[in-house]
């Protein structure tokens, strides 16, 4: 038998009284979660929305519901996770917008997807909880905004401006490129100090005059890279196939190279944008995540190691504990459009830049 519940008309009246005052009840997370149990539907009404309005201090208390025995509770609070979550959605100091992205199973890797790599075996993953993820690969703007700096190359003062000349808008909602692996972890942890964050990052001094940082991991509750699967699992949104609009692929679906070889009569030719594009400009997946094919490559969290899979755990893979490459996915404006695929890998070294490699940002509250 589960424990006893309260109940009654009395307990939902004092519960939203003590949620209106500031005290009480309405401020112990773990006893507005077993409120959420409670036998009258107006407690559990109650004790749902009261929870929602603690916000993120709530969060411990909600998730360590997944084992109660009672699946009401189970239930509402995971529905309360993820409405904490959507409140998160926003950026405080830039408005910088990200998805909320439930947890669950899926088929990481592929099969028979036209392109595959040895490095991608299908196997079973499950992201076992929640997070948040980047709407769109952070922008020139965003990054100059919190990096103070420039690093673009398709930019009115970068290497390609050429190729972005005359654009009414500019370029400040390009995604940012040419920056390091540790770059985009400084600007994680640089956005999270503005949020009002623990940064998830550390980084030391170089061991070697000139060379890069020593980035580890602190585990704050700021923003960080995404892990390999959690990108896979966000990119895909429910699909099994090569990419989330489907198996075929045409220029109109993403920014990837793109050529068509003519047959009798013509036909043919290179449709490819040779360039990064506005963020947001092609069409989203189900979960309203722009880019994840093409544009710009996206750093990860992980090392990269092309034995990975056939080793890895099945909930939350997060990399191999070292390596001299980071995981870079999605593919880029610069790379044919098999190599954009939702199961494609690379592999690049952490302290190059590219102009076809930004990131996007990824948090869990």
């Amino acid at each position: 038998m589960g424990r006893p519940r309260p109940s009654g008309w009395w307990s939902a009246a004092l519960l939203v009284l003590t949620s209106a005052a500031g005290g009480g009840a309405a401020e112990d997370p773990a006893a507005l979660v077993r409120q959420l149990g409670d036998r009258a539907y107006a407690a559990r009404e109650a004790a749902g929305k009261a929870l929602v309005a603690l916000g993120e201090p709530a969060l411990v208390a909600l998730r360590a519901a997944a084992a109660d025995p009672d699946p009401e509770v189970r239930r509402r609070a995971a529905a309360a996770e993820l409405a904490v979550l959507r409140d998160a959605r926003f950026s405080k100091a830039t408005k910088l917008e990200l998805v909320v992205v439930p947890g669950g199973a899926f088929d990481m890797g592929s099969k028979d997807d036209p392109g595959r790599q040895a490095d991608e075996p299908a196997h079973r993953v499950r992201i076992t909880r929640p997070f948040l993820l980047g709407a769109y690969e952070v922008t020139q703007a965003e990054y100059k905004a919190v990096a103070r700096a420039e690093p673009s190359h398709f930019a009115a003062g970068g290497g390609g401006k050429d190729k972005v000349a005359g654009l009414p808008k500019g370029t400040g909602r390009f995604p940012v490129e040419q920056v390091t692996w540790a770059e985009a972890a400084a600007f994680c942890d640089a956005l999270s100090r503005l949020d009002g964050f623990q940064p998830y990052y550390k980084a030391d001094p170089p061991a070697a005059a000139g060379g890069p940082p020593v980035v580890a991991v602190a585990g704050g509750n700021g923003y960080r890279l995404p892990t390999e699967a959690e990108w896979e699992f966000a990119c895909r949104a429910g699909t099994a196939t090569p990419y989330f609009f489907g198996r075929g692929f045409h220029q109109r679906h993403a920014n990837l190279q793109y050529r068509v070889v003519g047959g009798y009569g013509g036909g043919g030719g290179d449709f490819s944008l040779g360039r990064t594009s506005e963020a947001g400009a092609y069409k989203a997946n189900a979960l309203g995540l722009y880019d994840t094919h093409g544009n710009v490559g996206e750093w990860c969290g992980d090392w990269y190691a092309a034995d990975y899979y056939p080793k890895s755990p099945a909930d939350d893979p997060g990399g191999p504990a070292a390596g001299t490459q980071r995981v870079v996915r999605g593919g880029s404006w610069l790379v044919p459009y098999s190599a954009g695929r939702s199961a494609s890998r690379l592999g690049m070294a952490p302290g190059e830049k590219a102009y076809h490699t930004g990131f996007r940002v990824a948090r869990t509250p």
